[in-house]
Protein backbone atom coordinates (compact mmCIF):
# COMPACT_ATOMS: atom_id res chain seq x y z
CA UNK A 1 0.00 0.00 0.00
CA UNK A 2 1.29 3.41 -0.94
CA UNK A 3 2.56 6.00 1.75
CA UNK A 4 0.22 9.55 1.87
CA UNK A 5 2.02 12.28 1.81
CA UNK A 6 0.77 15.37 3.99
CA UNK A 7 0.22 17.98 2.15
CA UNK A 8 2.06 21.77 2.48
CA UNK A 9 2.63 24.81 0.55
CA UNK A 10 5.81 26.02 -1.37
CA UNK A 11 5.21 29.21 0.84
CA UNK A 12 4.66 27.62 4.10
CA UNK A 13 7.65 27.19 6.27
CA UNK A 14 7.72 25.50 9.42
CA UNK A 15 9.33 26.28 13.23
CA UNK A 16 10.11 24.13 16.03
CA UNK A 17 12.32 25.03 18.77
CA UNK A 18 13.51 22.46 21.75
CA UNK A 19 15.09 22.56 24.48
CA UNK A 20 18.48 20.99 24.52
CA UNK A 21 17.52 17.58 25.17
CA UNK A 22 15.31 17.86 22.31
CA UNK A 23 12.09 18.45 23.64
CA UNK A 24 9.68 20.65 22.11
CA UNK A 25 8.88 23.61 23.75
CA UNK A 26 7.24 25.65 20.67
CA UNK A 27 5.99 25.27 17.02
CA UNK A 28 4.02 27.57 14.43
CA UNK A 29 0.79 26.38 12.78
CA UNK A 30 2.43 25.05 10.17
CA UNK A 31 4.00 22.81 12.01
CA UNK A 32 0.85 22.07 14.07
CA UNK A 33 -1.32 21.34 11.22
CA UNK A 34 0.81 19.24 9.41
CA UNK A 35 2.21 16.78 11.57
CA UNK A 36 -1.37 16.14 12.62
CA UNK A 37 -0.25 16.74 16.54
CA UNK A 38 -2.08 19.07 18.77
CA UNK A 39 -0.06 21.69 20.33
CA UNK A 40 -0.46 19.75 24.08
CA UNK A 41 0.69 16.79 22.54
CA UNK A 42 3.59 17.82 20.92
CA UNK A 43 4.63 19.95 23.43
CA UNK A 44 7.44 18.98 26.38
CA UNK A 45 7.56 15.39 23.92
CA UNK A 46 11.32 14.81 22.08
CA UNK A 47 11.21 16.19 18.69
CA UNK A 48 11.27 12.62 17.05
CA UNK A 49 8.04 11.75 17.78
CA UNK A 50 7.59 12.96 14.03
CA UNK A 51 10.47 11.07 12.91
CA UNK A 52 10.45 8.84 10.10
CA UNK A 53 11.53 5.46 9.49
CA UNK A 54 13.28 5.92 6.14
CA UNK A 55 15.87 8.67 7.76
CA UNK A 56 18.86 6.82 8.91
CA UNK A 57 19.77 7.06 12.37
CA UNK A 58 23.35 8.23 11.18
CA UNK A 59 21.60 11.77 9.89
CA UNK A 60 20.23 12.17 13.18
CA UNK A 61 23.90 11.73 14.86
CA UNK A 62 25.49 14.07 12.45
CA UNK A 63 22.76 16.94 12.88
CA UNK A 64 23.17 16.55 16.60
CA UNK A 65 27.09 16.21 16.30
CA UNK A 66 26.59 19.91 14.66
CA UNK A 67 24.33 21.70 17.61
CA UNK A 68 25.84 19.98 20.25
CA UNK A 69 28.96 22.04 19.10
CA UNK A 70 27.29 25.18 18.54
CA UNK A 71 27.50 25.17 15.27
CA UNK A 72 24.13 25.17 12.41
CA UNK A 73 22.93 22.40 10.16
CA UNK A 74 20.71 21.86 7.17
CA UNK A 75 19.53 18.63 6.18
CA UNK A 76 16.97 16.84 4.18
CA UNK A 77 14.93 14.85 6.24
CA UNK A 78 11.70 12.50 6.40
CA UNK A 79 8.92 13.27 8.75
CA UNK A 80 6.09 11.20 9.22
CA UNK A 81 2.51 12.80 10.87
CA UNK A 82 -0.08 11.43 13.86
CA UNK A 83 -1.95 9.58 11.05
CA UNK A 84 1.19 7.60 9.36
CA UNK A 85 1.37 10.55 6.69
CA UNK A 86 4.94 11.52 5.12
CA UNK A 87 6.13 14.73 4.35
CA UNK A 88 9.94 15.92 3.29
CA UNK A 89 11.63 18.81 4.95
CA UNK A 90 14.72 20.88 4.08
CA UNK A 91 15.73 22.07 7.79
CA UNK A 92 18.01 24.46 9.18
CA UNK A 93 18.71 24.35 12.61
CA UNK A 94 20.45 27.17 14.87
CA UNK A 95 21.86 26.81 18.50
CA UNK A 96 20.39 29.39 21.14
CA UNK A 97 21.06 30.04 24.51
CA UNK A 98 18.32 27.93 25.78
CA UNK A 99 18.24 25.51 22.82
CA UNK A 100 17.93 25.10 19.42
CA UNK A 101 15.34 26.43 17.02
CA UNK A 102 14.76 24.87 13.95
CA UNK A 103 12.97 26.44 10.23
CA UNK A 104 12.02 23.87 7.37
CA UNK A 105 10.80 24.27 4.17
CA UNK A 106 9.40 22.17 1.05
CA UNK A 107 12.44 20.49 -0.38
CA UNK A 108 12.34 21.27 -4.49
CA UNK A 109 15.52 21.82 -5.78
CA UNK A 110 18.31 19.11 -7.81
CA UNK A 111 20.13 18.05 -4.36
CA UNK A 112 16.47 16.54 -3.02
CA UNK A 113 16.26 13.23 -5.50
CA UNK A 114 19.83 12.85 -5.24
CA UNK A 115 19.91 13.24 -1.72
CA UNK A 116 16.70 11.11 -1.53
CA UNK A 117 18.80 8.37 -2.76
CA UNK A 118 22.04 8.55 -0.70
CA UNK A 119 19.52 8.00 1.86
CA UNK A 120 17.93 4.75 0.33
CA UNK A 121 21.28 3.55 -0.08
CA UNK A 122 22.78 3.88 3.44
CA UNK A 123 19.60 2.92 5.59
CA UNK A 124 19.82 -0.68 3.43
CA UNK A 125 23.19 -1.29 4.79
CA UNK A 126 22.24 0.34 8.41
CA UNK A 127 19.40 -2.65 8.10
CA UNK A 128 22.05 -5.21 7.76
CA UNK A 129 24.14 -4.12 10.71
CA UNK A 130 26.34 -0.78 9.60
CA UNK A 131 27.51 1.91 12.55
CA UNK A 132 25.93 4.96 12.96
CA UNK A 133 29.73 6.57 12.88
CA UNK A 134 30.54 4.26 9.24
CA UNK A 135 27.31 5.80 8.19
CA UNK A 136 27.65 9.02 8.49
CA UNK A 137 31.53 8.63 7.06
CA UNK A 138 28.89 6.65 3.80
CA UNK A 139 27.39 10.06 3.45
CA UNK A 140 30.42 11.75 3.21
CA UNK A 141 32.47 9.56 0.96
CA UNK A 142 28.89 9.69 -1.27
CA UNK A 143 28.67 13.65 -1.26
CA UNK A 144 32.33 13.73 -2.06
CA UNK A 145 31.78 11.61 -5.11
CA UNK A 146 29.17 14.69 -5.76
CA UNK A 147 32.38 16.89 -5.91
CA UNK A 148 31.57 18.51 -2.22
CA UNK A 149 35.03 18.48 0.01
CA UNK A 150 32.60 17.95 3.39
CA UNK A 151 29.51 18.46 4.82
CA UNK A 152 29.37 22.19 5.56
CA UNK A 153 29.89 22.95 1.58
CA UNK A 154 27.04 20.69 1.23
CA UNK A 155 24.51 22.04 3.27
CA UNK A 156 26.13 25.54 1.95
CA UNK A 157 25.31 24.75 -1.80
CA UNK A 158 21.82 22.94 -1.01
CA UNK A 159 20.59 25.98 0.82
CA UNK A 160 21.38 28.46 -1.47
CA UNK A 161 19.96 26.45 -4.23
CA UNK A 162 17.07 25.59 -1.89
CA UNK A 163 16.18 29.40 -1.27
CA UNK A 164 16.99 30.07 -5.12
CA UNK A 165 14.68 27.86 -6.68
CA UNK A 166 11.54 28.70 -4.27
CA UNK A 167 12.04 32.49 -5.37
CA UNK A 168 11.82 31.65 -8.46
CA UNK A 169 8.71 29.11 -8.07
CA UNK A 170 6.73 31.77 -5.93
CA UNK A 171 7.58 34.40 -8.14
CA UNK A 172 8.02 38.52 -7.63
CA UNK A 173 4.24 39.12 -6.11
CA UNK A 174 5.64 37.28 -2.28
CA UNK A 175 6.08 40.61 -0.73
CA UNK A 176 3.08 42.39 -2.37
CA UNK A 177 0.87 39.52 -1.45
CA UNK A 178 2.68 39.86 1.92
CA UNK A 179 2.43 43.31 2.17
CA UNK A 180 -1.31 43.24 1.60
CA UNK A 181 -1.96 41.58 4.89
CA UNK A 182 -4.12 44.26 6.73
CA UNK A 183 -5.16 44.58 10.99
CA UNK A 184 -6.60 47.26 12.87
CA UNK A 185 -4.35 47.24 15.98
CA UNK A 186 -1.53 49.67 15.73
CA UNK A 187 0.99 47.53 17.01
CA UNK A 188 0.60 44.54 14.65
CA UNK A 189 -0.05 47.15 11.86
CA UNK A 190 3.45 48.78 12.79
CA UNK A 191 5.14 44.94 13.07
CA UNK A 192 3.69 43.83 9.33
CA UNK A 193 5.29 47.08 8.58
CA UNK A 194 8.53 46.51 9.68
CA UNK A 195 8.66 42.69 9.46
CA UNK A 196 7.66 43.47 5.41
CA UNK A 197 10.35 45.83 4.98
CA UNK A 198 13.09 43.30 6.85
CA UNK A 199 11.50 40.98 3.72
CA UNK A 200 11.80 42.75 0.80
CA UNK A 201 15.63 44.18 1.66
CA UNK A 202 16.32 40.64 2.72
CA UNK A 203 14.96 39.23 -1.09
CA UNK A 204 16.76 41.76 -2.61
CA UNK A 205 19.94 41.45 -0.51
CA UNK A 206 19.89 37.47 -1.59
CA UNK A 207 19.06 38.39 -5.26
CA UNK A 208 22.52 40.58 -4.97
CA UNK A 209 24.61 37.82 -3.55
CA UNK A 210 23.16 35.75 -6.15
CA UNK A 211 24.46 38.08 -8.65
CA UNK A 212 27.66 38.68 -7.20
CA UNK A 213 28.29 34.85 -6.76
CA UNK A 214 27.79 34.94 -10.28
CA UNK A 215 30.97 37.38 -11.11
CA UNK A 216 32.68 35.90 -8.87
CA UNK A 217 32.45 32.47 -10.92
CA UNK A 218 33.07 34.70 -14.28
CA UNK A 219 36.13 35.83 -12.36
CA UNK A 220 37.19 32.71 -11.80
CA UNK A 221 37.20 31.72 -15.35
CA UNK A 222 39.33 34.78 -16.37
CA UNK A 223 41.17 33.89 -13.44
CA UNK A 224 42.32 31.20 -14.96
CA UNK A 225 42.94 32.29 -18.08
CA UNK A 226 45.71 34.83 -16.71
CA UNK A 227 47.12 32.30 -14.70
CA UNK A 228 47.73 30.06 -17.84
CA UNK A 229 48.44 33.44 -20.24
CA UNK A 230 51.37 34.16 -17.70
CA UNK A 231 52.63 30.40 -18.15
CA UNK A 232 53.02 30.61 -21.84
CA UNK A 233 54.46 34.15 -21.38
CA UNK A 234 57.10 31.61 -19.55
CA UNK A 235 57.31 29.36 -22.23
CA UNK A 236 57.91 32.10 -25.35
CA UNK A 237 60.07 34.23 -23.46
CA UNK A 238 62.50 31.21 -22.64
CA UNK A 239 62.39 30.29 -26.37
CA UNK A 240 63.03 33.50 -27.60
CA UNK A 241 66.21 33.75 -25.04
CA UNK A 242 67.09 30.17 -26.83
CA UNK A 243 66.65 31.36 -30.30
CA UNK A 244 68.64 34.51 -29.72
CA UNK A 245 71.68 33.12 -28.40
CA UNK A 246 72.04 30.85 -31.63
CA UNK A 247 72.66 34.39 -33.71
CA UNK A 248 75.83 34.64 -31.60
CA UNK A 249 76.97 39.08 -31.70
CA UNK A 250 74.42 39.79 -33.87
CA UNK A 251 71.88 38.59 -31.63
CA UNK A 252 72.86 40.47 -29.34
CA UNK A 253 70.33 43.28 -29.37
CA UNK A 254 67.70 41.01 -29.63
CA UNK A 255 69.08 39.04 -26.47
CA UNK A 256 68.87 41.83 -24.71
CA UNK A 257 65.19 42.80 -25.27
CA UNK A 258 65.13 38.74 -24.27
CA UNK A 259 66.40 39.72 -20.89
CA UNK A 260 64.02 42.30 -20.14
CA UNK A 261 60.97 39.76 -21.24
CA UNK A 262 62.29 37.49 -18.58
CA UNK A 263 62.74 40.18 -15.72
CA UNK A 264 58.88 41.19 -16.82
CA UNK A 265 57.96 37.55 -17.20
CA UNK A 266 58.92 37.31 -13.96
CA UNK A 267 57.26 40.26 -12.18
CA UNK A 268 54.25 38.76 -14.00
CA UNK A 269 54.70 35.61 -12.46
CA UNK A 270 54.75 36.80 -8.85
CA UNK A 271 51.84 39.09 -9.71
CA UNK A 272 49.51 36.85 -10.93
CA UNK A 273 50.50 34.25 -8.75
CA UNK A 274 49.51 37.67 -5.55
CA UNK A 275 46.36 37.85 -7.65
CA UNK A 276 45.44 34.48 -7.37
CA UNK A 277 46.20 34.72 -3.84
CA UNK A 278 43.77 37.37 -3.50
CA UNK A 279 41.02 36.33 -5.26
CA UNK A 280 40.69 33.47 -3.40
CA UNK A 281 39.68 35.11 -0.06
CA UNK A 282 37.60 37.30 -2.36
CA UNK A 283 36.14 33.89 -3.50
CA UNK A 284 35.34 32.62 0.05
CA UNK A 285 34.02 36.19 1.43
CA UNK A 286 31.85 36.20 -1.73
CA UNK A 287 30.75 32.49 -0.57
CA UNK A 288 30.48 33.34 3.05
CA UNK A 289 28.59 36.80 2.21
CA UNK A 290 25.76 34.77 0.44
CA UNK A 291 25.76 32.04 3.40
CA UNK A 292 25.42 34.61 5.87
CA UNK A 293 22.56 36.20 3.43
CA UNK A 294 20.43 33.08 2.82
CA UNK A 295 20.37 32.38 6.65
CA UNK A 296 19.01 35.91 7.48
CA UNK A 297 16.69 35.68 4.25
CA UNK A 298 15.09 32.45 6.12
CA UNK A 299 15.33 33.54 9.59
CA UNK A 300 13.12 36.51 8.43
CA UNK A 301 10.90 35.09 6.50
CA UNK A 302 10.17 32.91 9.39
CA UNK A 303 9.35 36.00 11.14
CA UNK A 304 6.98 37.26 8.63
CA UNK A 305 5.07 33.91 9.36
CA UNK A 306 5.01 34.75 12.58
CA UNK A 307 3.38 38.50 12.08
CA UNK A 308 0.79 36.27 9.50
CA UNK A 309 -0.55 34.26 12.27
CA UNK A 310 -0.62 36.96 15.11
CA UNK A 311 -2.53 39.40 12.60
CA UNK A 312 -4.90 35.60 11.87
CA UNK A 313 -5.76 36.08 15.85
CA UNK A 314 -6.65 39.16 16.28
CA UNK A 315 -10.75 37.68 16.30
CA UNK A 316 -9.98 34.81 18.31
CA UNK A 317 -10.93 34.49 21.32
CA UNK A 318 -7.85 32.73 22.99
CA UNK A 319 -6.31 35.71 20.80
CA UNK A 320 -4.43 37.75 23.64
CA UNK A 321 -2.66 34.01 25.49
CA UNK A 322 -1.54 33.10 21.72
CA UNK A 323 -1.00 36.71 20.87
CA UNK A 324 1.31 37.09 24.20
CA UNK A 325 3.20 33.62 22.74
CA UNK A 326 3.70 34.56 19.37
CA UNK A 327 5.56 37.97 20.47
CA UNK A 328 7.90 36.17 22.57
CA UNK A 329 8.02 33.69 19.40
CA UNK A 330 9.65 36.79 17.54
CA UNK A 331 11.41 38.52 20.49
CA UNK A 332 13.76 34.77 20.16
CA UNK A 333 13.61 34.80 16.56
CA UNK A 334 14.56 38.35 15.90
CA UNK A 335 17.77 37.93 18.84
CA UNK A 336 18.75 35.19 16.35
CA UNK A 337 18.66 37.22 12.99
CA UNK A 338 20.42 40.19 14.90
CA UNK A 339 23.69 37.53 15.92
CA UNK A 340 23.47 36.19 12.70
CA UNK A 341 23.34 39.71 11.15
CA UNK A 342 26.68 40.66 13.01
CA UNK A 343 28.31 38.21 11.07
CA UNK A 344 26.98 39.47 7.98
CA UNK A 345 27.85 43.20 8.14
CA UNK A 346 31.24 42.02 9.62
CA UNK A 347 31.42 39.76 6.54
CA UNK A 348 30.34 42.58 4.13
CA UNK A 349 33.12 44.77 5.39
CA UNK A 350 35.68 41.41 4.40
CA UNK A 351 34.21 41.12 0.82
CA UNK A 352 34.68 44.82 0.34
CA UNK A 353 37.92 44.83 1.42
CA UNK A 354 39.06 41.77 -0.62
CA UNK A 355 37.63 43.57 -3.58
CA UNK A 356 39.22 46.75 -3.18
CA UNK A 357 42.60 44.72 -2.83
CA UNK A 358 41.93 42.07 -6.09
CA UNK A 359 41.50 45.54 -7.94
CA UNK A 360 45.04 46.53 -6.55
CA UNK A 361 46.32 43.68 -7.98
CA UNK A 362 44.84 43.91 -11.16
CA UNK A 363 46.36 47.52 -11.42
CA UNK A 364 49.47 46.06 -10.74
CA UNK A 365 49.15 43.79 -13.34
CA UNK A 366 48.06 46.24 -16.11
CA UNK A 367 51.22 48.09 -15.59
CA UNK A 368 53.44 45.02 -16.37
CA UNK A 369 51.59 44.27 -19.47
CA UNK A 370 52.44 48.23 -20.19
CA UNK A 371 56.07 47.15 -19.92
CA UNK A 372 55.75 44.46 -22.32
CA UNK A 373 54.35 46.22 -25.18
CA UNK A 374 57.18 49.11 -25.01
CA UNK A 375 59.61 45.41 -24.90
CA UNK A 376 58.07 44.00 -27.69
CA UNK A 377 57.88 47.13 -29.87
CA UNK A 378 61.57 47.34 -29.41
CA UNK A 379 62.25 44.10 -30.01
CA UNK A 380 60.43 44.42 -33.72
CA UNK A 381 62.64 47.11 -34.43
CA UNK A 382 66.10 44.73 -33.99
CA UNK A 383 63.82 41.89 -35.58
CA UNK A 384 64.23 44.11 -38.50
CA UNK A 385 68.16 44.07 -38.50
CA UNK A 386 67.96 40.24 -38.54
CA UNK A 387 65.34 39.25 -40.07
CA UNK A 388 66.92 37.78 -43.02
CA UNK A 389 68.82 35.67 -40.49
CA UNK A 390 66.01 33.66 -38.53
CA UNK A 391 62.73 33.52 -39.32
CA UNK A 392 61.43 31.47 -36.33
CA UNK A 393 62.64 34.59 -34.01
CA UNK A 394 59.79 36.73 -35.70
CA UNK A 395 57.21 33.68 -34.98
CA UNK A 396 58.44 33.53 -31.11
CA UNK A 397 58.34 37.71 -30.89
CA UNK A 398 54.55 37.52 -32.53
CA UNK A 399 53.55 35.03 -29.99
CA UNK A 400 55.01 37.15 -27.43
CA UNK A 401 52.47 40.59 -28.82
CA UNK A 402 49.74 37.82 -29.13
CA UNK A 403 49.84 37.08 -24.90
CA UNK A 404 50.17 40.46 -24.52
CA UNK A 405 47.14 41.57 -26.86
CA UNK A 406 44.88 38.68 -24.69
CA UNK A 407 46.76 39.08 -21.56
CA UNK A 408 45.13 42.97 -21.18
CA UNK A 409 42.01 42.09 -22.98
CA UNK A 410 41.44 39.10 -19.92
CA UNK A 411 42.84 41.67 -17.25
CA UNK A 412 40.12 44.57 -18.50
CA UNK A 413 37.63 41.80 -18.55
CA UNK A 414 38.24 41.26 -14.88
CA UNK A 415 38.48 44.54 -13.96
CA UNK A 416 35.14 45.31 -15.52
CA UNK A 417 33.66 41.97 -13.47
CA UNK A 418 35.21 43.32 -10.22
CA UNK A 419 34.01 47.31 -10.36
CA UNK A 420 30.79 45.32 -11.00
CA UNK A 421 31.08 43.08 -8.00
CA UNK A 422 31.98 46.65 -5.85
CA UNK A 423 28.44 47.96 -6.72
CA UNK A 424 26.78 44.81 -5.91
CA UNK A 425 29.07 45.23 -2.53
CA UNK A 426 27.76 48.77 -1.96
CA UNK A 427 23.97 47.79 -2.94
CA UNK A 428 24.25 45.03 -0.13
CA UNK A 429 25.96 47.32 2.58
CA UNK A 430 22.57 49.79 1.57
CA UNK A 431 19.92 46.76 2.23
CA UNK A 432 21.70 45.83 5.04
CA UNK A 433 21.54 49.26 6.49
CA UNK A 434 17.59 48.74 5.68
CA UNK A 435 17.36 45.37 7.49
CA UNK A 436 19.09 46.42 10.75
CA UNK A 437 17.44 49.47 11.13
CA UNK A 438 13.74 48.03 10.77
CA UNK A 439 14.70 45.05 12.76
CA UNK A 440 15.22 47.59 15.89
CA UNK A 441 11.67 48.59 14.77
CA UNK A 442 10.78 44.87 15.39
CA UNK A 443 12.45 44.36 18.41
CA UNK A 444 10.80 47.67 20.03
CA UNK A 445 7.60 46.61 19.21
CA UNK A 446 8.09 42.76 20.34
CA UNK A 447 9.55 44.27 23.63
CA UNK A 448 6.75 47.28 24.16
Amino acid sequence: MAELEAHFSLKELFFSKTDFKGLILTGNSVFIRVSEFSKEELLRKPHNIIRHPDIPRCVFKLFWSFLHSQKPIAAYVKNKSKSGKFYWVFAMAFPMADGYLSVRLKPTSKFFPIVQQVYADVLEKENNGLEMEDGITLILEKLAGLGFRSYDEFMTAALLEELSVRDQALAADFVENFKSIESSEARLKDLLSASANCMEAARSAFSNSSHLNQVTQDLMNTTQEILAISHNVKLVTTNLTISSSKLGEQGKPLAMVSTNLERLCHEIVQSSTHFESVFESFQKSVMSIYFAVAISRFQIEVLNQFVEEMVGLQSSETSQENEHSLFANCSELKHLIADNFKNVEKTAQELTRDNKSLLQSINTLSKVTAGMDVICVVGKIEMARIQDLSSSLAARLKDMEDLTSEFKKSLRQIESECKRGLTHSGNLNDLFDKISSNLKWVEALVTA
